[in-house]
């Protein structure tokens, strides 16, 4: 398991991209055609900062949106969350061969478990 990326939601999406693109040396690069607006940010060949767009109050909850893990087997983690009584929530990213779980925890920490198709770890 490794971490894979960080979302960030921001109401300005593009003075957070330039910032980050500036500061970090990242680049914009390729994004699956979500249903909401974004920018992936790359290191080399991996997105490691997914960014969405918000009109939240930037004084509420904190910016980080989720953390994602992988690679985990989709039916297997879902088993154990079944057994473990933690609710989820099950996606699958448009044109990627991937699945994600969403599970929140305490004090509403989000975490991403993505789950390849066809591939256990």
């Amino acid at each position: 398991m490794r971490l894979d990326h960080v979302n960030i939601r921001a109401n300005d999406q593009e003075a957070m991209r330039d910032f980050l693109v500036t500061v970090l040396g990242l680049r914009v690069g390729e994004r699956p055609p979500f249903d909401f607006p974004g920018y992936w940010l790359y290191l080399g060949d991996t997105a490691i900062v997914h960014m969405q767009g918000t009109d939240r109050d930037p004084k509420e909850a904190g910016w980080i949106d989720h953390l994602a893990f992988g690679p985990f087997d989709f039916d297997a983690k879902r088993a154990e969350l079944d057994a473990a009584g933690i609710a989820y929530r099950a996606t699958h990213v448009p044109d990627r061969p991937l699945r994600q779980i969403f599970v929140v925890g305490p004090e509403g920490v989000k975490l991403e478990l993505q789950c390849p198709d066809g591939v256990t770890p």
